[in-house]
């Protein structure tokens, strides 16, 4: 047979590996190895044993692992309780998610065998005196829970031609060449030896299973060559009536077999792991019975630690919880573990069932582009900037380009922005021949503002588009008493800040013109979409006829039952740029929820300003005491002064520590277009210049949890440690 052992060069796996190739198989050792490659000398090498060094949660990277293998063997895992409580998503992510990716991979390239090790630890705290595997499940910790998902998921695939044997095994004990002291009974006998001692903790009556680890060896074997009749689909305790015992008891035999032993009980808290096992079934069904007894590894342990006195038993690498605690605190791509266990993205919409009740109850109207959700969702954004009117648009670029034609910006006409924001702003500008004037920003809100706009104003000026970046309000009074002195428009680029407010009232309501954006990420989304909020009733009119092609009635105007019946006229030239009804409606159900998704960003926004308040290394979002931020992007700049890597290999260490990052923005002045053929220089613009290589936003979305948070600041702390000056 070929044989996959996952796990292969782990404590179990350096026994069970050389006892497969003894029986005449032929082995494909899979091991992420992150406990070195010593282990590999002890196994057998050559034809009958193949190492391929890969993580189980990403055999995407392995096509072939299952090529030509009849069985496999799945001890790859995280294990202990320790270890697993640790950081429980990436114990899902391992043990469940993990297992269930390799066995569908497995039963759908036709391999039928997968024995699977489960832990005698599923039944947590014992419901009965003796417990077999018809028995409840009663887990107290996050490894146990992951056992029984893992379980579920193989019993789930016996329907694609899985043979699942799960062993359910007993604590395993004596000496392997992956050594491992976290074990009751090596523990026990590592104390015993170097320190004369045995402390038993708890108070010693909690009962535990044991199993030698070549015994454990010898019957997975046995599990890869025995008939399915006999084992297929079967569950195993996995274990000897003779190794299981009180805690107490165990620590009794440490003591009497190693002579000079103290033997101490502490009743600190109490262990909530207690189980008192049977293993009839193993023993009536398969005929196992165990060739080591506890005596024989604690007299293996012990002979082995005499005779390597420099071996110290209480190093780190001995210890499944030390040994992940350290890979946690190393780079990915030094062979460390991401601090996130699972893949935090920069951003990603709230939607469920109300949106999709809406979208679907608009597509069966007949109505999927104009529509009446369009004027209710006009009304409601009203009501929530405070503005006259609000007309809604395909997209915030559309809703500037109809504000820019609304102004009436000509060839030639200049139009001051800021350099720090999507150039879709500045290439608008340039659709209409006009001239793209950048002001530079505050260092640290990274707005323009007015002293800068004042700067750069000129007699050909004709709009002014501040830039509400991040969700932080500009300084609204400077800039529209600048732009009144000068009788120039203001259209409040405002992408970022729906829920804004400067001075108590909300962004919108202030000048004739706000752009807003409602695409996928922004904090209300109608997943494409933008919205002008207008002062000007004559304003709006003629904004929603030019966004209808300039026609004098929309779709729904000249089609629903309420239609004057006339042919609609082009008054003037426009443009294809209104919202769709099935948008709208996901609009109105999303503001509802956005008071909710608001109070959720400014609490994730303080979290991250707590935990990175003592970071040197960075420079934290300014916010005015007078404003209330929409935290739309949480952005940090890096003090370039303070590191040896750039923002961009800050960046890259980031997405290895499962941290999605965003570049928020880079400045429109150094895009080549902007820079090679419109001839902006670095030099221009000092702030902007310095920005676009030190900003960088950082995961912020109401679906994100405080944990989260945690991961994320945790991991820009561990990166920054590889990167100080």
């Amino acid at each position: 047979m070929r044989v996959l052992v996952t796990g292969g060069a782990g404590y179990i796996g350096c026994w069970l590996v050389p006892e497969l190739v003894r029986r005449g198989h032929t082995v494909r050792l899979f091991d992420r190895l992150c406990f070195g490659e010593a282990p590999l000398a002890a196994l057998t090498s050559g034809p009958t044993c193949e190492v391929v060094r890969g993580d189980i949660r990403r055999l995407d990277e392995h096509p072939k692992l299952l090529e030509g293998i009849d069985a496999v063997v799945h001890l790859a895992g995280l294990a202990n309780d320790p270890s697993c409580d640790l950081h429980p998503h990436l114990t899902l992510d391992v043990n469940v998610e993990g297992t269930r990716k390799l066995a569908e991979r497995a039963a759908a390239e036709g391999v039928r065998r997968f024995v699977f090790a489960s832990s005698c630890s599923v039944y947590g705290r014992g419901v009965f005196d003796v417990l077999d595997e018809e028995s409840p499940l009663n887990p107290v910790s996050a490894y146990a829970e992951s056992k029984i998902e893992a379980e579920k998921i193989l019993f789930g695939l016996m329907d694609k031609g899985l043979e699942p044997v799960i062993s359910r095994a007993a604590t395993v004990f004596g000496w392997s060449p992956r050594m491992r002291f976290d074990l009751a009974i090596n523990l026990m006998t590592a104390t015993a030896v170097r320190k004369g001692l045995v402390n038993v903790l708890g108070g010693g009556k909690q009962w535990r299973p044991f199993i030698h680890v070549r015994d454990k060896a010898r019957l997975f074997a046995d599990f890869v060559e025995l008939p399915a009749e006999k084992v297929a689909g079967q569950v195993f305790n996995v274990g000897s009536d003779a190794t299981n015992l009180q805690i107490q008891r165990l620590g009794e035999i440490v003591s009497q077999c190693i002579p000079g032993t103290k033997l101490t009980l502490t009743q600190d808290d109490e262990d909530l792991r207690s189980y008192h096992v049977s293993f009839k079934k193993l023993r009536d069904q398969l005929g196992f019975q165990s060739q080591y007894g506890v005596e024989d590894g604690v007299r293996e342990v012990e002979r082995e630690l005499r005779a390597n006195p420099s071996l110290d038993p209480f190093a780190a690498d001995y210890y499944n919880v030390r040994r992940m605690k350290h890979l946690l605190e190393i780079p990915p791509d030094q062979g460390g573990e991401p601090a996130a266990p699972r893949f935090i993205p920069l951003a990603k919409p709230v939607l469920g069932e109300e949106e999709e009740r809406a979208a679907l109850d608009a597509i069966r109207s007949g109505w999927v582009t104009s529509g009446p959700a369009i004027p209710a969702f006009e009304k409601g954004l009203a009501q929530l900037t405070g503005a006259r009117d609000v007309v809604t648009a395909h997209s915030c670029t559309a809703a500037i380009h109809l504000c820019l034609a609304q102004i009436g910006i000509k060839p030639g006409d200049e139009v001051i922005t800021s350099p720090l924001t999507w150039p879709s702003v500045g290439n608008v500008i340039l659709s209409m021949g006009a001239k793209v004037v950048l002001a530079d920003i505050d260092g640290g809100t990274l707005n323009v503002t007015p002293s800068t706009i004042d700067a750069k104003i000129t007699e050909r000026t004709r709009a002014i588009i501040p830039v509400h970046m991040a969700g932080q309000a500009c300084e609204i009074d400077g800039i529209y008493a600048l732009a009144a002195k000068r009788g120039i428009p203001v259209v409040e680029d405002a992408a970022h800040a729906i829920g804004s407010r400067y001075k108590g009232k909300p962004i919108g309501s202030f000048g004739p013109y706000a752009c807003f954006s409602f695409y996928a990420i922004k904090n209300l989304t109608t997943f494409e979409g933008g919205g002008i909020a207008v002062q000007d009733p004559e304003a709006a009119a003629r904004l929603r006829r030019l966004a209808h092609h300039g026609m004098a009635a929309t779709a729904w105007d000249r089609y629903s039952p309420s239609a004057v019946p006339a042919p609609p006229e082009v008054i003037e030239p426009g443009f294809k740029y209104s919202m769709g009804n099935v948008n709208a409606a996901v609009g109105l159900e999303q503001l509802k929820k956005l008071p909710d998704f608001l109070a959720r960003r400014r609490r994730l926004a303080r979290l991250y300003l707590r935990a990175l308040a003592d970071v040197e290394e960075i420079r934290l979002p300014t916010v005015r005491d007078h404003d209330e931020h929409a935290w739309h992007l949480f952005i940090v700049r890096f003090r370039r002064d303070k590191l040896t890597k750039s923002r961009n290999e800050i960046a890259h260490a980031l997405r290895q520590e499962n941290i999605g990052v965003g570049f928020h923005f880079y400045g429109m002045h150094l895009h080549a277009y902007y820079r090679d053929v419109l001839g902006f220089k670095p030099e221009d613009l000092p702030e902007a210049t310095a920005a676009s290589h030190e900003v960088l936003s950082l995961p912020l979305f109401p679906g994100m949890t405080d944990q989260n948070v945690n991961e994320v600041a945790g991991a820009l702390k561990k990166v920054l440690r590889y990167a100080r000056r």
